[in-house]
């Protein structure tokens, strides 16, 4: 995402684009390798957030769309509660939980 951010500053407009425009992109991979219910959380996350760019919202409707389409209405649903109750910093936490951990 560029630049850090300083501990206790917000992120920058620029910023919060990206970061939606890469979770999108994450939770096309976890669709794409299984992990339907993790996309389905993300997207999910991504729809509820209304300043993000028409762009990343269109590619969001589309992902969660399709997916809602195909798989069992309870993941579409868990989705949702997921994403209502979700704040960035929770929806961060939550992504660092999910990503792989290198092997020492």
């Amino acid at each position: 995402m560029g630049r850090a951010l300083k501990s206790g500053s917000a992120p920058t407009s620029e910023q919060m684009r990206r970061l939606r425009q890469n979770m999108t992109a994450l939770a096309e991979y976890c669709i794409e390798i299984g992990h339907t219910q993790t996309g389905a959380d993300i997207l999910a996350f991504v729809l509820r957030q209304s300043d993000a760019d028409p762009l990343t919202l269109e590619r969001a409707e589309e992902g969660f769309a399709e997916l809602e389409s195909r798989v069992c209405p309870r993941i579409i649903l868990d989705a949702r509660e997921f994403a209502a109750d979700m704040d960035l910093p929770g929806m961060i936490h939550y992504l660092l939980d999910i990503a792989p951990r290198p092997r020492i």
